[in-house]
C-alpha cells in the first residue's frame, strides 16, 4: 500500500513537472507560428480573417509534435532533483524497485501515448485537411491574396506578368502597379498607380486599375500606340476551383493502409505511429539517463537529454525522407531508429544496473558519474 503511494506521489510530480514544461514549449510555438502567419497575412497570401484559425491549427499541431519532448525534459527534471535530494534513494531503501518506478513513469506516459496516438491518427489529419480548405478558400477569394508587394507574379492567364511595388496604407489597395502581357503576338505594357480588386467579379484575380497607361506593339517595331484610362478591368489569376488540396497529412488512417504499399504513404502512416512510440522510447531512456551521484545538480542531465532527443528525432526525420524516396525497405520503415533508441536504453540500463537483480542487503544504486 505504501509503494502504492509513492509511485502515484512520483506520477504526480511528473505529470505537473511536465504540464509546466507543455505551457512553455506551447508559448514558444505560438509564438513562432503567429510570426509566421503574419508574414504571409502581410505578403497578401493569406487572408487577416484567416489569422486565428490558421494560428491555432499551426500551434496545436506543434504541440502534438514536440508532446514527446515535453515528457522527456519533464521527466528528467524530476528525477533529477529527486535524484539530488536523495528522494530517489529513501524510495528504493524502504522497498521502491526500478520496476515501481518504471510504473510510477508510464502512469503518466502510458496514458500520454495513447492520447497522442488518437490524435494522431484523426485530430491532426482533420486539422491538415481544414488548413488545406483554408488555402483553397484563399485562391478563390475576390481580393487581394496571391498577390505579394515587391514580388513578380507570372499569371496561368496567357503570358502574363504582374508586379506591384506595395500595399496601399489601408492594405485594400496595390500601388504602382506593372502588367506585361502578349496578345496575338503584341506587347501589352500597362502601368497604374492602383489597382484594387473587382467587387463584381465572379471568382478571384479580377482587379480595376486606376490611373494609368497601356502600351500596346510588337517589340523590335518602335511602333507602339498609348492608352490613357482612368479605370480599366484586368484578370491577374485565374483559379482552379476543380484541384482542391489534399496533402497526406490530410488523409485518414484507413486510406493510408489501403495504399500501403506506396513508400510515400507508408512514410507518413509510420509517422503517425512514431510519435506515440517515441514517448514510450524516451520514458525508458530517461531513467537511466538521471541517475548521476546526489551532489550533482538538477540538470546536469539535461543537456545529454536535448542530445539524445534531437539525435531521435533527426533519426525519424531521415527515416521517414528515405522511406518516402524508396532508399529503404517498406518492411524496415521507422523500425531501425525505435530499434537504437531501444539499444541505448538497454546499454544505460545495463551500465546503472537496472537490468541486474540487486544482491539481498544492497544498498540501492546511487548512480555513476558522468
Amino acid at each position: 500500500m505504501i509503494l502504492r503511494r509513492a509511485e502515484r506521489f512520483v506520477a504526480r510530480e511528473l505529470l505537473l513537472t511536465q504540464a509546466a514544461v507543455t505551457v512553455v514549449l506551447l508559448l514558444v510555438i505560438v509564438g513562432g507560428v503567429l510570426a509566421r502567419v503574419l508574414q504571409d497575412v502581410a505578403e497578401g497570401s493569406v487572408p487577416a480573417d484567416f489569422l486565428p484559425a490558421l494560428v491555432g491549427f499551426g500551434a496545436f499541431k506543434g504541440i502534438v509534435y514536440l508532446w514527446p519532448v515535453a515528457l522527456f525534459l519533464g521527466f528528467m527534471l524530476v528525477l533529477g532533483r529527486m535524484q539530488r535530494d536523495s528522494e530517489l534513494i529513501a524510495l528504493q531503501s524502504g522497498g521502491m524497485s526500478f520496476a515501481a518506478l518504471y510504473r510510477a513513469l508510464f502512469l503518466v506516459a502510458g496514458p500520454a501515448a495513447i492520447l497522442l496516438a488518437a490524435l494522431m491518427n484523426t485530430v491532426v489529419p482533420w486539422t491538415e485537411g481544414e488548413v488545406d480548405r483554408m488555402r483553397d478558400l484563399a485562391d478563390q477569394r475576390s481580393d487581394l491574396v496571391g498577390i505579394a508587394p515587391g514580388q513578380f507574379l507570372e499569371s496561368r492567364v496567357g503570358d502574363q506578368v504582374f508586379f506591384a511595388e506595395r500595399l496601399s496604407d489601408d492594405r485594400e489597395a496595390l500601388e504602382e502597379v506593372f502588367i506585361y502581357r502578349e496578345v496575338d503576338g503584341e506587347a501589352q505594357v500597362t502601368v497604374a498607380a492602383r489597382a484594387i480588386p473587382d467587387p463584381g467579379a465572379e471568382g478571384s484575380g479580377f482587379l480595376v486599375l486606376e490611373d494609368g497607361y497601356r502600351y500596346v506593339g510588337t517589340p523590335g517595331s518602335g511602333a507602339f500606340r498609348m492608352l490613357e484610362f482612368e479605370r480599366l478591368r484586368t484578370q491577374i489569376t485565374e483559379p482552379d476551383p476543380g484541384a482542391e488540396r489534399r496533402s497526406l497529412e490530410a488523409l485518414s488512417t484507413p486510406e493510408l493502409w489501403a495504399e500501403r504499399d506506396d513508400h510515400e504513404v507508408r512514410a507518413e502512416l509510420e509517422w503517425r505511429f512514431a510519435m506515440p512510440l517515441s514517448i514510450v522510447a524516451l520514458t525508458l531512456i530517461a531513467l537511466p539517463l538521471s541517475l548521476v551521484p546526489p551532489r550533482s545538480g538538477r540538470y546536469a542531465r539535461i543537456p545529454a537529454a536535448i542530445g539524445v532527443y534531437v539525435l531521435y528525432a533527426n533519426f525519424l526525420i531521415l527515416g521517414q525522407g528515405q522511406l518516402a524516396d524508396g532508399q529503404v525497405p517498406v518492411a524496415v520503415g521507422l523500425w531501425w531508429a525505435h530499434g537504437a533508441m531501444l539499444a541505448l536504453w538497454l546499454l544505460l540500463a545495463w551500465r546503472k544496473g537496472l537490468l541486474r537483480r540487486p544482491r539481498r542487503g544492497a544498498g540501492p544504486p546511487a548512480g555513476e558519474p558522468a
